[in-house]
């Protein structure tokens, strides 16, 4: 499938992807090692379950501040810079001489995980021209949904015929092979928006979090229950203080006002009560699998291959059977399958087959997968088209959030009732306890399937408003200086196949900064200006201030900088042209067009009537007309 881009740049996107892919591959490859971490370390499942539940809950902490470290330092710093690093954090894990260690070196990888793939996510999206997004990343996030079901199969072999220090040892080896290629095809590719970093929300959210997941974490022993209330509420209340926090500032590190969406906040929630059952279930499955059933950590990882596969497929298919039926339709769907393996999970006992376990997960992965997927495009969809790119940030942090919680919930009901049945001994001990986080993640699913049937409906008018603000309330009041006082009436355009040498001639001999890309009967189809032009060429200078990335970045680029600008310049105007254009009509009152530029933090947008470009209007515009009429 031909991308639309060159091929440097396709070898940058294969580079990148490799890096989130090796980041989303260690995701899950802990979970077939934990039993033999325990008896390794002679540690508890309370104790192990950190290194899942940890993991998520550092990488929830540091996607917030993805967006402020990409303003700051170019993708090839970032980039290279949080490899290194993740590489050192597996080296560390590799070589641990105790679980603290491990732990360690976990966090480490989760932190660049954290910043890795929204960073990977936004780059990705800007390289690729907007016709072929769709298709793009649909084919990424296939090839991305199939490293979770890789990693537990693949760990579960690596422990039993190496031991798990050769998980973390080939983590190494990638990362470093990553690193490599990321210092010989990553352009310094920046131009980002710079955001301001409050200390203060990163302090709340880390001392919340951690409180809350280690109250949560000790709930499963009844000697630890005053510590465990004491961690809860502080958590709590420190948290509240977070979003307090996030919904006063003018530029939070979350914007969690747009979950007062009702729509995208039912979806948020959904999402994150799948993501504690399925993540926590995971974490429990191979301790089951190893501890009571008796079988390998290769068994083990396998168990949950077919599932895994299947939830993938399932996820690349459901938006087109969203697209066709709605997403009620196509939700419950979903739950019925997660309420069919919610069934079969608590079916389980202590001398299970491994083919019903098996069955059972691989029909909740397919329900998850049918539900997820619509819910969330459903979700995005509510929201107003400038509030679209910060649905990605909050929604992870959330579902890492949960995907730990839920996992040391699961796993401290698991010791909690294990250690109340003192009428039973030995494995049917073990397994009351997992039985009883079986049932918890039961509830989970029923509980959305009763979300999903009150409150997801397929209604008209749901979806949000366009960006275009060509509405009634900003029509011409007598007296009122409009957009055509101050617009410039000449209209500088190309159409759609010109090239982008085109555009960059038009603006060099008429001095404008915006160019209109129109159709064959002049409609508007894009539109181009000097940001969109120079964003190409963007590279940015190192930042001594660190260390690990003044290492790990390169001070010149293989390509030079006439190399890159040949290479736009033959590009196709539309691979470049904004096409969800904002606009405003002639007869919108000025003040209502200022807002409206600082509102999308943007220079300058076409003027329309009728369907076609009539000027446009740019900040120097409107400077210009307050100069002259301000006497």
């Amino acid at each position: 499938m031909g991308l639309g881009i060159s091929r440097k740049q396709m070898v940058m996107v294969a580079t990148l992807l490799s890096g989130t892919l090796l980041t989303v591959l260690n995701l899950t490859l802990m979970t077939p090692a934990l039993p033999t971490i325990m008896a390794d370390m002679s540690v508890s499942a309370e104790t192990v379950q950190w290194l899942t539940s940890g993991y998520g809950m550092v990488e929830a902490v540091v996607i917030p501040l993805s967006a402020y470290l990409m303003g700051r330092f170019s993708t090839r710093q970032l980039f290279i810079g949080c490899e290194a690093l993740f590489a050192l954090g597996s080296l560390i894990a590799a070589f641990a001489p105790s679980f603290e260690f491990i732990l360690a070196g976990r966090m480490i990888q989760a932190a660049c995980t954290g910043i890795v793939m929204p960073m990977v996510s936004s780059v990705i999206l800007l390289i690729l021209p907007r016709e072929k997004r769709g298709s793009a990343m649909g084919i990424i996030g296939l090839i991305i949904g199939f490293a979770p079901a890789i990693g537990p199969s693949l760990s579960g072999i690596l422990v039993d015929h190496i031991g798990w220090r050769a998980i973390f040892a080939i983590v190494t080896v990638l990362a470093f092979v990553v690193v490599a290629c990321a210092t010989r095809t990553l352009q310094n590719f920046g131009g980002f928006e710079r955001t301001r970093f409050d200390a203060p929300s990163v302090v709340l959210s880390t001392v919340g979090l951690i409180s809350l997941l280690y109250g949560f974490s000790t709930f499963g022993s009844a000697n630890n229950l005053i510590e465990t209330a004491v961690l809860v509420v502080v958590g709590a209340l420190v948290l509240g203080f977070y979003v307090r926090r996030q919904l006063t500032l003018d530029e939070p590190m979350l914007k969690l006002d747009i979950l007062r969406t009702r729509q995208y906040r039912t979806v948020v929630i959904i999402v994150a009560l799948l993501q504690a059952g399925l993540i926590g279930m995971e974490t429990i499955m191979p301790l089951y699998i190893q501890g009571v059933l008796g079988n390998s950590a290769t068994v083990s990882g396998l168990t949950l291959l077919p599932g895994t596969v299947i939830g993938a497929l399932i996820g690349f298919t459901a938006g087109r059977i969203f697209d066709r039926v709605g997403v009620r339709k196509t939700a419950l769907v979903g739950a019925l399958f997660m309420i069919l393996g919610a069934c079969g999970l608590f079916s389980l006992r202590g001398d299970s087959n491994i083919l019903l376990i098996c069955a059972a997960y691989g029909i909740v992965a397919i329900g998850v997968q049918f539900t997820m997927t619509p819910l969330n495009t459903w979700g995005v969809n509510s929201l107003p088209n400038a509030s679209v790119r910060y649905a990605q940030s909050t929604s992870n942090t959330v579902n890492q959030v949960a995907g730990s919680f839920g996992t040391a919930m699961l796993v401290s009901i698991a010791t909690l009732v294990s250690s109340s049945a003192t009428n039973l001994s030995g494995t049917a001990q073990v397994f009351a306890g997992y039985h009883a986080s079986f049932t918890g993640t039961a509830l989970l699913l029923l509980i959305v399937m009763a979300i999903i049937l009150l409150f997801v409906r397929d209604r008209k008018g749901e979806t949000a408003k366009e960006a275009t603000p060509l509405g009634a309330d900003q029509a011409q009041r007598p007296g009122t200086i409009t957009v055509a006082d101050a617009m410039n009436p000449v209209v500088a355009s190309v159409g759609e196949d010109a090239s982008v040498r085109d555009v960059m001639k038009i603006m060099e001999e008429t001095g404008t900064t915006g160019v209109v890309v129109t159709g064959p009967n002049g409609q508007v189809k894009g539109f181009v200006t000097d940001g969109n032009v120079t964003r190409y060429l963007a590279r940015q200078d190192l930042d001594l201030s660190s260390a690990i990335l003044r290492m790990s970045a390169s001070y010149r680029d293989e390509d030079d900088l006439l190399s890159r600008f040949q290479d736009l310049a033959a590009l196709n105007v539309m691979q470049v042209a904004a096409t969800n254009v904002i606009t405003v009509p002639p007869d919108m009152p000025l003040d209502k067009a200022c807002a409206l530029l600082m509102e999308h933090k943007i220079k300058k947008v076409p003027v329309i009537k009728d369907g076609k470009a009539v000027g446009s209007l740019g900040r120097r515009n409107i400077i210009h007309y307050a100069f002259e009429h301000m006497h």
